[in-house]
C-alpha cells in the first residue's frame, strides 16, 4: 500500500465518523415529510373514484426511492469503514543490522519514493481520462482515487460508484422541500372533499 493509500485509510474513517449525525438528520429530515406524504397520499388515494387519485402516491413513493438509496449506501460505508483501524499499530525494530553496500545497493527511501511518486503520476494520469457519459469528472476522480489507494482491496469503501451516491444525496436533499409541498397539498385535496 502506498503512503496516499495509508493516508486515505486513516482519512476516510475520520470523516464517515464526523459526518454521522449530519447524514442520520439528514435521512431524517427527508423520511418524515416524505412519509407524511406518503401516508396522506395513500389515505387520498382510497378515497379517489379515478385512477389519478394515486398519482400523489407515485410522487411520494418517487421521493423515497433516493431516500432509501442514500440510507442503504451510508449504513453500507458505515460498516466498510468501521473494519478500518483508525489508530495504526506500530512495532518496534528487532535490532538488527543492514550493512549498505553503497556501490550496488540502491537507496531504500528513494526506492520508496518513486514508487509513490509513480502512483501519484498513475492516478493524475488516470483522474484526466473522461470516459463516463454522466458525471464524467465524478466518475474520473473516483478512478484516480482508487489508483492512488491500490485498489479497492485497500480502500474498499470506493468499491460504490459515487455517482449514484451524490445523485441520491442531492434526491435527499430535494425530497425534503417537496415532501413538505406534497404532505400541504394532498392534506389540502383531502380537506376539500
Amino acid at each position: 500500500m502506498t503512503a496516499m493509500g495509508e493516508a486515505m485509510n486513516r482519512i476516510v474513517p475520520n470523516l464517515v465518523r464526523l459526518a454521522r449525525k449530519p447524514g442520520q438528520v439528514l435521512l431524517v429530515a427527508a423520511a418524515v415529510p416524505v412519509a407524511a406524504f406518503a401516508v396522506l397520499a395513500t389515505i387520498f388515494g382510497t378515497g379517489a373514484t379515478s385512477w389519478t387519485g394515486w398519482l400523489p402516491l407515485v410522487a411520494a413513493l418517487v421521493l423515497a426511492v433516493p431516500v432509501a438509496l442514500l440510507a442503504w449506501r451510508r449504513e453500507r460505508l458505515q460498516r466498510t469503514t468501521a473494519s478500518l483501524d483508525p489508530h495504526p499499530t506500530i512495532v518496534g525494530g528487532g535490532g538488527e543490522i543492514v550493512v549498505i553496500d553503497v556501490t550496488t545497493a540502491v537507496d531504500p527511501r528513494r526506492a520508496q519514493l518513486e514508487s509513490e511518486l509513480g502512483a501519484l503520476s498513475e492516478a493524475y494520469a488516470e483522474g484526466q481520462v473522461r470516459t463516463a457519459r454522466w458525471l464524467p469528472r465524478v466518475e474520473a476522480a473516483q478512478r484516480s482515487l482508487l489508483r492512488a489507494a491500490g485498489g479497492t482491496v485497500n480502500a474498499p469503501y470506493l468499491k460504490d460508484d459515487l455517482r449514484v451516491t451524490l445523485l441520491a444525496f442531492l434526491g435527499t436533499v430535494a425530497a425534503i422541500p417537496l415532501g413538505v409541498l406534497g404532505t400541504f397539498v394532498t392534506a389540502f385535496a383531502l380537506l376539500l372533499r
